[in-house]
């Protein structure tokens, strides 16, 4: 059985990696608010020894000032066991590999603590983009910016120069047009052109929180989907959070946008419809004016983020994701679908460590 267990201490190498996956962790900036809480996650992988060749990547968290990788340990029976990381994007994986043999086994840990996030939204001011923030302008494979998306992104903002003001007109169509749709499998794909195209403006996070990134890109202003998983329940309503302690279907995407003054700010309109849908309050109920205002410019720690990238290549391989937000993998018999842990041979389980 090989073990390892990394500390967050040293950089991580730019590709292939041995070494701590995280740095000591960013310090918390004025976006922040709350105390510390942390939360240890094991991902355990059970395949089959008739499999074949099998490969998986894990999705592994991310440090910034809302989230700090406290460590990252692992055990199992791969002849491959590693940390990789895509250069293009800079999306780590946990990566495992067999050949033939014994049914294929791992345990994947992770302890990370999180805070609660909230912008000052006043704080906002005008300047140039930089450069490192304008790549979440451009496109992507499901997440386009012209023809359909820029013409409805024109319509929503028309009048307005502003970023925030966008940005606000963009999530207040995305929470008034769109709804959740339970029947989409998993957290839904994000092709918002399809969704625009043939007026089916239902989904799940995924695709909800791509349609505001789309339409903010769309309109000049950044944005970016983060992905990740709950891992608590919610101080607000049900449906934000999760109170099982098997998380192995509870994956969530979020979204932020970039203004100048403030930086990435949280902004969910996806949750919105969630609460819409399972907590059965309406848009016209008392309550709702609150959760909006809420849920624009500030999100709850009880999620944990892997990443905020689309298009991803998970090395060391060629193989391309939409997003990476579940197990990925493969066996001689094809593709694992990462959206049905139990067809996937996957199961997530999380515990609450402590508060900081």
């Amino acid at each position: 059985m090989k073990r390892r267990s990394f500390m967050a201490a040293a950089a991580a190498s730019p590709l292939l990696s041995t070494v701590p996956l995280a740095t000591a962790g960013a310090a918390p900036d004025s976006g922040t608010t709350g105390s510390w809480r942390t939360f240890e996650l094991a991902t355990a992988v059970n395949i089959p020894a008739n499999a074949g060749a099998t490969r998986v990547w894990l999705p592994l968290p991310h440090d910034s000032a809302y989230q700090r990788v406290e460590h990252v340990t692992w055990n199992g029976n791969a002849a491959q066991l590693g940390i990789y990381t895509d250069i293009a994007s800079g999306v780590r994986a946990f990566h495992a590999a067999w050949s033939d043999g014994e049914p294929r086994t791992v345990t994947l840990t992770t302890r990370v603590a999180t805070l609660d996030r909230r912008s000052d939204l006043r704080a906002a001011s005008t300047g140039p983009i930089p450069d490192d923030i304008a790549k979440f302008l451009k496109p992507n494979a499901m997440i386009t910016t012209d023809g359909i998306v820029k013409e409805t992104a024109d319509k929503i903002v028309a009048g307005k120069r502003d970023p925030l003001q966008k940005a606000q007109a963009i999530y207040d169509w995305i929470v008034e047009n769109t709804f959740r749709d339970p029947k989409v499998k998993g957290c839904g794909i994000g092709d918002i052109r399809a969704m625009l195209v043939s007026g089916n403006l239902g989904g799940k996070c995924a695709d909800l929180n791509a349609l505001f990134v789309g339409l903010a890109r769309a309109a000049g202003v950044p944005a970016r989907g983060v992905y990740g998983v709950r891992v608590a329940p919610s101080a607000f309503y049900g449906a934000m959070g999760t109170r099982n302690a098997d998380i192995s279907k509870a994956q969530h995407c979020r979204a932020e946008f970039w203004v100048a003054g403030i930086g990435w700010i949280p902004a969910d309109p996806a949750d919105i419809r969630k609460v819409v849908l399972d907590d059965k309050l309406a848009l016209n109920d008392p309550k709702m004016p609150e959760l909006r205002r809420f849920l624009f410019g500030a999100w709850e720690g009880n999620w944990i983020a892997f990443n905020h990238s689309r298009d991803v290549r998970l090395a060391p391989s060629d193989t391309v994701v939409n997003y990476f937000m579940y197990p990925e993998g493969s066996t001689a018999q094809g593709p694992l679908d990462g959206m049905d842990p139990e067809a996937a041979g996957y199961k997530i389980v999380v515990r609450p460590v402590s508060a900081t």
